[in-house]
């Protein structure tokens, strides 16, 4: 995973990107390597791009969108298996992209593609990457990969779970201040609206 490290340094301005209606391991991802990358290097210009979900704020924030530089930045994508599913920008304009995705593959469309179709997330991805480099870690970004992990992964009950994502999910429990109840109540606390629809459905079933 050095050489991905190797264009990361190269570059001054980066843009960081995930699939279209985002999940939390895609916007847990990014935000999460977005924030390691400028914690690493602070001079860097690190944005991560996409539209807004309103109930998944509480991961959070994205950048807004700008003018692209084409010629001097670099981009990098998460969670995205082919073109057509990036969020709010076009790769083909960038002289380098980096493909970071756990799905199996459909295309090609980068100069460095990091395609693991056994791990569990992008999120486990983004950890092996920062194990593997010198990119740093904080609690922020700890919890936000430790989200996209469980979010992907259904609570570690999905039979792709596998040891190294248990492996993955300790490091970032044993490296950082991680609040596990807090991240469980954002992610599966329901609206008493919702409650109320469920509790329809349940009692209309036939």
């Amino acid at each position: 995973m050095a050489y991905l490290l190797v264009l990361i340094l190269k570059y001054d301005l980066i843009y960081i990107v995930r699939h279209i209606g985002p999940d939390p391991d895609a916007i847990g991802s990014e935000i999460a390597l977005r924030d390691s990358i400028k914690l690493t290097f602070p001079n860097k210009q690190v944005y991560a791009f996409g539209a807004s979900v309103s109930k998944f704020k509480y991961i959070g924030h994205l950048d807004k969108f700008m003018d692209f530089d084409y010629e001097n930045a670099l981009v990098i994508t998460l969670d995205i298996p082919n073109k057509s599913r990036i969020d709010g920008l076009n790769v083909d304009k960038f002289k380098h992209v980096i493909k970071i995705d756990h799905h199996p593959f459909v295309e090609k469309f980068a100069d460095i593609e990091l395609i693991d179709d056994t791990s569990s997330s992008a999120s486990q991805l983004v950890v092996e990457l920062i194990m593997n480099t010198k990119l740093k870690l904080n609690d922020l970004a700890s919890e936000r990969l430790y989200i996209g992990i469980v979010g992907d992964t259904n609570r570690f009950l999905h039979s792709y779970t596998s040891s190294e994502t248990f492996e993955i999910a300790s490091y970032l429990l044993k490296n950082s201040n991680i609040n596990i109840t807090k991240i469980y109540e954002n992610m599966y606390s329901k609206s008493f609206d919702d409650i109320k629809v469920n509790n329809y459905i349940t009692n209309n079933l036939t």
